[in-house]
């Protein structure tokens, strides 16, 4: 009794042993080692062998376990034939050789799959008892847990060797954050704008990492967003913070992200500088072409025959196209509200007036489309502290493109009106109209929309990005309401309120 009692004793050691590798060690051959000499002593095995097929694959023996040979596959195979359990001296193909009497040989399955195979090797036939069989099942299972540990080690290495790749592949900068808001991850393009390398920022906070107020607040979600962050050597990039989240769907997590746009905002300026310059130098040329012309037709210089009087009011309709296409490309350079270079100008201005003038100087145009075109001036409309040029040349837009756009006999109205704390302009046509999917880019740079009744009328798609740069820089916007075959009507928006207000004071 007390040799069964010392036996039990020695079992409960051993699978006590063989729980606590598993649980603690993370070297997988010294588990599958270890798991090994126990089989071999609660067997009596003269060896013993254990194959992990794939992901990761190894072989390890202990004993005469590594006597066994067989071709590359022939032991997976086997072991898919076989189901659960242990099996004594089962038939072997061809492709394995024992030189032995007597194996026992188990599959070892992870998620159904024979993912390795446990092998002992014995000089003669092995009779196992009912308790050896069961031990023998224990350290099956160890097997088992083992295999299984591997294969999602692997998965979670390969998983991480392949976010690192990815990772370090971006060459935006990229910082991983934990839940403490302290660095996980950090690609090699952080570490250039950090001046910190990724050893040196693992788990510390965000803030010593970035060493930046505003960028600092943005990781931290003290803010929503931060349209650009600059560096010292003014590199500039465009921030975002996204959240990670756990298979439970709940932040686990923060991803801070830095596109640099640097490039971007050099041609941006580039483009500007290049923009204003050669504006700026076309008018010379154009003012004088358009005053020698203007002399031809005056007959300052001898009197025109009727070809003559032809050819000279062309040059001058071209000159005027010229000169407004620059007045267009300057204005859209100047008063863009993201690269302009134009300070605003602010004085009392009369909507009302500025509308009654614009109007006026287009009633000649007007009247050579047969259009009508008319005012309607609110009551209630105030004088308001804004730039009147801006205003003037985007209003002076919208009443040139529905002059250009709407047909013969058509109708234009110029109003302006207050709707609750803003003041409105709107400029209404009775034209073909514009469909809805169109509305929504009109107001872009460069941008027409292409019809076949509008292909005699020019223009360069810069008058209405003009009319809502304008209005922008005034803190408001533009619109369009307009359905195809229904006219037009396009609309900006002052606010009255801030700078826009005569009694504001910085």
């Amino acid at each position: 009794m007390q040799a069964d009692m010392a036996q039990d004793r020695d079992e409960q050691i051993m699978l006590r042993e063989v729980l606590h590798v598993i649980a603690s060690n993370p070297n997988l051959e010294r588990c599958v080692t270890l798991v090994l000499d126990h089989a071999r002593t609660v067997t009596g095995a003269d060896g013993a062998a254990f194959w992990l097929f794939d992901d990761p694959e190894m072989a390890v023996a202990v004993g005469d376990g590594g006597a066994v040979q067989s071709e590359d596959g022939a032991l997976a195979k086997l072991a898919a034939t076989l189901g659960e359990g242990v099996y004594h001296n089962p038939p072997l193909p061809a492709e394995v050789t024992a030189p032995y009497e007597g194996w026992l040989v188990a599959t070892v399955r992870v998620h159904g799959n024979a993912a390795g195979m446990l092998w002992l090797s014995f000089a003669t036939v092995a009779q196992l008892s009912d308790n050896q069989n069961a031990l023998l099942s224990v350290l099956v299972d160890a097997l088992t847990i083992i295999a299984a540990n591997a294969q999602t080690q692997e998965r979670h290495a390969s998983a991480h060797h392949l976010a690192m790749s990815l990772l370090n592949s971006i060459t935006d900068p990229l910082l991983a954050l934990d839940d403490d808001l302290r660095v996980l991850m950090m690609n090699p393009a952080a570490e250039t704008v950090f001046g910190m390398t990724f050893a040196d920022a693992l788990g510390r906070p965000v803030r010593e990492v970035v060493r930046a107020d505003d960028l600092a607040a943005l990781a931290e979600g003290a803010v929503n967003t931060l349209e650009e962050w600059t560096t010292e050597d003014d590199k500039t990039f465009v921030p975002r913070r996204e959240t990670v989240y756990d298979a439970d769907g709940q932040p686990d997590g923060w991803v801070l992200a830095l596109r640099d746009v640097t490039r971007f905002k050099k041609l941006n300026r580039n483009q500007s500088e290049f923009t204003r310059i050669v504006s700026h130098d076309l008018r010379s040329p154009l003012t004088s072409m358009q005053g020698f012309a203007s002399m031809l037709e005056s007959g300052m210089v001898g009197d025109l025959n009727e070809k003559q009087g032809h050819f000279v009011e062309k040059i001058l309709a071209g000159i005027t196209q010229i000169t407004a296409l620059v007045d267009n490309i300057q204005d859209a350079g100047r008063y863009d509200p993201e690269t302009g270079f134009y300070e605003m100008s602010r004085s009392a201005c009369d909507l009302g007036e500025i509308i009654s003038k614009i109007v006026q100087n287009h009633l000649v145009p007007a009247e050579k489309g047969e259009l009508t075109i008319s005012t309607s001036i609110a009551d209630d409309v105030p004088i308001i502290n804004a730039d009147g040029n801006m205003l003037e040349r985007a209003i002076i837009n919208l009443v040139d493109n529905a002059i250009k756009y709407t047909p013969n006999g058509g109708n234009i109205k110029v109003s302006v009106f207050r709707r609750d704390e803003e003041l409105l302009v709107s400029v209404a046509d009775t034209g073909l109209g514009i469909r809805p999917e169109d509305h929504k880019h009109l107001f872009d740079r460069h941008m027409r929309v292409i019809r076949k009744e509008h292909k005699k009328v020019k223009g360069s798609g810069l008058g209405l990005f003009i009319v809502r740069s304008v209005a922008q820089r005034h803190g408001g916007d533009a619109w369009v309401e307009s359905g195809e075959g229904e006219g037009s009507t396009f609309f900006v928006s002052i606010p009255l309120a801030g700078p826009n207000l005569l009694s504001w004071r910085e």
